[in-house]
């Protein structure tokens, strides 16, 4: 599929349509990188005001979403949508829904910062699993990065990191909880609602890679025409590794 065929149609309106649709996704989607972003920087900095400001630039996202569902119920609005035009506009919708859910995941992860705020007593960076934590957010930006870079180029050469990435994630995942329960049984109570805010933020950390797989999902359904939900990792990077094949 290449973006041309938005510009194809006869009515110039409605290549419109399709091209907001297609630079809305776009915009929503550098909107979630900066929150995930800047939850990176509030934690590291124990910042509450940036904190504060996800949860602001959440409501940004929220109406992205919306305008999304927009754009989508104009071009059926417009004429009998094309194929590739109905694949558009079923992948801007998944993607969106998956686009919001991380920006709350990352407000979810930035609380964290909130909390290490108020105590000047426990650095953030001294908790149990905080460098484990930082591992999982930076790959989640490095990878959220590429799906929007191939959603963009309409292209899903690459795309096969996403499925290494996401068990990488649930490894680093897993060793942080051994981390933090044997902390927690060395520890006093004293630090144990700070631990617990971490696990959360770990928790959602790790979300934000599953949601990143169903945006590589809907990009591959939009570039190919094939469903792969549901389709397990190993049957997912073959299918990527032979349209890699078949293009090069």
């Amino acid at each position: 599929m290449e973006q041309t065929e938005f510009k194809s149609h006869i009515s110039q309106r409605y290549n419109a349509s399709l091209e907001d649709l297609f630079n809305q996704v776009l915009e929503m989607g550098g909107l979630v990188e900066k929150q995930l972003e800047n939850a990176v920087e509030a934690i590291k900095c124990e910042d509450k005001s940036l904190a504060k400001k996800i949860k602001q630039l959440d409501r940004i996202v929220n109406k992205e979403e919306v305008e999304i569902d927009r754009l989508c119920a104009s071009v059926f609005a417009r004429q009998q949508p094309t194929a590739s035009d109905l694949r558009l506009v079923v992948s801007a919708i998944r993607i969106a829904v998956d686009l919001e859910r991380i920006g709350d995941e990352a407000v979810n992860a930035s609380k964290l910062a909130i909390k290490m705020s108020k105590t000047d007593e426990v650095p953030c960076n001294t908790l149990p699993a905080y460098d484990y934590l930082m591992q999982i957010l930076d790959f989640d930006r490095a990878m959220l990065q590429k799906v929007l870079t191939s959603f963009a180029e309409l292209d899903i050469n690459g795309l096969s990191d996403i499925i290494e990435y996401e068990d990488q994630v649930s490894a680093i995942k897993a060793k942080a909880l051994v981390e933090i329960q044997q902390s927690l049984n060395n520890n006093s109570d004293a630090l144990a609602e700070y631990i617990m805010q971490m696990i959360v933020s770990i928790r959602s950390a790790e979300r934000v890679s599953a949601h990143i797989v169903n945006v590589c999902e809907s990009i591959i359904y939009l570039v190919e025409g094939e469903h792969v939900r549901n389709v397990n990792s190993e049957k997912l990077n073959d299918f990527l590794n032979k349209a890699e094949e078949d293009k090069s």
